[in-house]
Order: structure tokens, then sequence, then C-alpha cells
């Protein structure tokens, strides 16, 4: 039974952790990288032209700071717009709340967090305008920003993160009763016999 619960485990963390993040960071192709800002330049906006064919396309936009970075939730370390014929089509703020922070280059280099803006779905054919610009954060300084875009990127599956949470949280309770199962005594004990 044990090891039925461990494996329900597995596979619950598969599904309900593993395969999303894995859709969201490396399904499909990258289209490219451009630097968006550079210290102490200004942000620049960044057009590129995509197709039909490219959708969805998947944005990330990479952060570097010059100092320590806490991200919260509910302030906005950087904005992104995206707008196509002066029409926006995708809008977000940029908390890095769940990004884990990556060595750029070597393990000592310039650490790196990746926040992802969101998927552009449908695509039309044209020219798309990426704007990343400053958010709320007092006191952050950045010492570079970089666009991240992948085509082709798929979607996760409305019921694959529910089922595997629901098989992670199953399994916990089995292993659970089992472990309280195991500590309590199998046997009662015999009444004392008394004599004279």
């Amino acid at each position: 039974m044990r090891k039925l619960l461990l494996l329900l485990l597995i596979a619950g963390i598969g599904l309900g952790i593993g395969y999303p993040w894995y859709i969201y960071n490396f399904s499909g192709a990258e289209i490219g990288s451009w630097r968006v800002f550079d210290r102490p330049g200004p942000y620049k906006p960044i057009t590129v032209a995509l197709k039909d064919s490219d959708g969805p396309v998947r944005v990330f936009v990479d952060m570097q700071p010059l100092r320590n970075f806490i991200p919260a939730e509910g302030r906005s370390a950087l904005t992104s717009v995206v707008t196509r014929d002066g029409k926006d089509v995708l809008v977000k703020t940029l908390t890095y709340v769940n990004a884990q922070a990556a060595n750029r280059g070597s393990p000592q280099g310039p650490r790196v967090y990746r926040d992802r803006a969101g998927d552009i779905d449908p695509v039309g054919s044209g020219d798309y305008t990426f704007k990343i610009g400053p958010g709320d954060v007092d006191g952050l300084e950045v010492a570079q920003v970089d666009l991240v875009l992948r085509k082709g990127a798929a979607t996760v599956d409305r019921w694959v993160i529910p089922a595997g949470l629901t098989m992670i949280a199953v399994a916990l309770f089995g292993l659970i009763r089992l472990g309280r199962r195991k500590a309590q005594p199998t046997s009662t004990p015999a009444a004392p016999k008394w004599g004279r």
C-alpha cells in the first residue's frame, strides 16, 4: 500500500507541478531575444513581425537587477504592453514573485529573473510592438532587461493541474493514515493477574 501511495504522490507531483512548469517554460521554439534596456540608457520599444503560424507566442521578460531584489506580491517590478496597429494586445505587470533567479554565464555570474508576460493568442500576421517599462518598486535598480519570444507555445490542459493536486492530496492523506496506524499498538496488553 505504501509503494502505491508513493507512486501516486510522484505522479501527482509530475502532473500538478512538473508538467505545467515544463509547458510554460520550454514548450515551443524560441523566435529570438532582444535587449530592451541596458543601463544607463532608456527603455526601448521593440517591434517584431509575427505570422499566423507563430501562435500562440509566449512572452518572457528577463530582468537583471543591480542589487539584491526581493519580489513582492502586489508590487510591479516592470510593466509590459504589447500593441498591434495601435491597439493593446497584451498588458501585464511583472512582479517576479514565482521567478527563480538563474546565474547567467557562470555560477558566479549576474543573477537574472524571468517572468512570463503572457501569451499572444491568436496571432495575426503583422508588426507587434513590445514596450517594457519600470514598475512601482522603490529602490529597484535594473542593469539589463531582455525580451524573449517563443512561438508555438503549448497550453496546459485545464484538468491536468487539479488532477495532479488531487493525487498529491490523496497520497499524503493515505501516507499519514498509514503512519498513524503503525504508531498505534497492534494488540491490547493482557490484564494483570492478581494473586495471593
